[in-house]
């Protein structure tokens, strides 16, 4: 049997494999980074009025800067963690992430200066980053064709439970600590589910795909498909790998890069920019008080868990159910349009809407829903299907950097545009973005759904 054909015909154990417990314990333990990601991200949110009551922080500038920290550290977390995962294996950097993410979570809430919190935040945001590329390939890799796109996803949803604890706990810290300690135990509780994973990634073994495309070897690649299906494979062999791949073989998906990571830039500006600056959205809509901190992070707060759990859960969960059936493209557009239509409502009808608390607030969740359910869940999915092995990381690195590029902006300008443009200038802004990541999709981005990953990434071009 030829070689090609032989590596094919392993391949295929793991995309035909039923989903078992392998595939759920892998899903645990990849999810648990995401919500701790999403908890370190966001639980900002709640403590950022706290935090700039506490240090006397008097500028936009400042107050952005400390919003952006970990966004500003994911930018470079994604690049970096995401190339060393295509150089030297998905393995090698896997729970070194979460390793990141429990040490500076801890030295972040100890901070004693603003510059000690940025620079905490931003090394933590590094980890946060890294985590983004690694596990999403990790699981995509792992997966069969037919359930890919809900195993990923499910990793991805932990999220919304992210978001979450980050509001309840913030609820818990104003309740039982001080008003100038309780944002130390917002941000520090993240180091106890990162620690929980970190012993259990380490444990996973190299994927089949890696192992075979990267480094053509047969027989680990035999060891992780074991894992899989239970059961034994078959000795002997060994795979054809197309050695070593630069980075400039990325030009040839330059436009698959363009789709990919611009619509993630432009989706996490809308995103990230919003929920982390919600306690200015919420002020401005009248819900909550500027010149009082903890009202003002107490009712972030609750703002928050209303968001997360009526909008946010049901919107990762819709997308689980669809992403398999309606397909990666069709939900990212759409929902894309949908935000679109939202944010331009408010940007014309601000007023009106401002003086319906539940109105405001109903649309307002509405957007994170339709988001959830297309492009902040197909963005993560997209990029670890298109791309060759030999560039999986990189390019999702890449994207996923581009994505935390366009949260760090938004996040560390919304202050200052919101006090020069007012909140209705804002939302012209975020419908403009989300209009044109729908135009980018549909022209840029390719259908994946029920291909196998060689398929959907054309594999075979990467050694031509």
């Amino acid at each position: 049997m030829p070689e090609i054909e032989r590596t094919d015909s392993i391949l295929k154990l793991a995309d035909t494999a039923p989903t078992g417990r392998f595939h759920l314990r892998a899903v645990l333990v990849a999810s648990m980074g995401f919500f701790t990601d999403a908890y370190d991200l966001f639980a900002v949110s709640t403590a950022l009025p706290l935090i700039v009551s506490v240090f006397g922080v008097t500028n936009h500038f400042t107050q952005g800067l400390i919003g952006a920290a970990a966004l500003i550290g994911a930018v470079i977390g994604a690049l970096v963690f995401g190339r060393i995962g295509d150089v030297m294996g998905r393995k090698y950097v896997y729970g070194f992430e979460m390793a990141i993410l429990v040490a500076f979570a801890v030295l972040s809430a100890l901070s004693n200066s603003v510059l000690m919190l940025i620079a905490t935040r931003l090394i933590l945001g590094i980890g946060v980053g890294g985590d983004y590329p690694i596990s999403s390939t990790i699981m995509s890799e792992y997966s069969n064709i037919r359930s890919r796109g809900k195993m990923v996803q499910a990793v991805f949803a932990m999220q919304g439970f992210g978001l979450l604890l980050g509001a309840a706990i913030g609820i818990l810290s104003i309740h039982v600590l001080p008003a100038a300690e309780s944002w130390r135990l917002m941000l520090g509780f993240g180091a106890i589910p990162a620690a929980s994973v970190i012993y259990l990634r380490r444990k996973i073994r190299e994927t089949p795909r890696y192992s075979l495309h990267t480094r053509g070897d047969v027989a680990e690649a035999k060891k992780a498909i074991e894992d899989i299906v239970g059961s034994t494979v078959g000795t002997g062999g060994s795979g054809t790998a197309p050695g070593k791949v630069r980075m400039s073989a990325l030009s040839k998906y330059a436009a698959l890069l363009v789709g990919t990571a611009g619509s993630w830039f432009l989706f996490d500006m809308a995103f990230y920019g919003t929920s982390i600056n919600n306690s200015i959205i919420f002020s401005a809509m009248g819900y909550g008080s500027a010149a009082n901190p903890v009202i003002s992070a107490l009712h972030t707060a609750v703002g928050n868990m209303i968001i997360a759990a009526a909008f946010e859960i049901p919107g990762y969960w819709i997308a689980f159910g669809l992403i398999d059936r309606a397909g990666r493209k069709l939900l990212q557009w759409t929902g894309f349009g949908i935000m679109g239509a939202i944010y331009l409502t408010f940007a014309i009808a601000y007023a009106p809407l401002k003086a319906d608390l539940p109105l405001f607030l109903g649309m307002y969740g509405m957007s994170f829903l339709f988001g959830n359910i297309g492009p902040n869940s197909t963005t993560f999915i997209l990029p670890t299907e298109l791309f060759p092995t030999q560039l999986r990381t990189t390019a999702h690195g890449i994207s996923a950097g581009s994505g935390k590029a366009g949260a760090a902006i938004f996040t560390f300008a919304l202050p200052s545009l919101e006090a020069a443009l007012g909140l209705n200038g804002v939302f012209a802004m975020l419908s403009a973005f989300s209009l044109v990541a729908a135009a980018m999709t549909i022209l840029l981005i390719r259908e994946t759904k029920g291909k196998s990953l060689e398929q959907a990434s054309q594999q075979s071009t990467i050694a031509s």
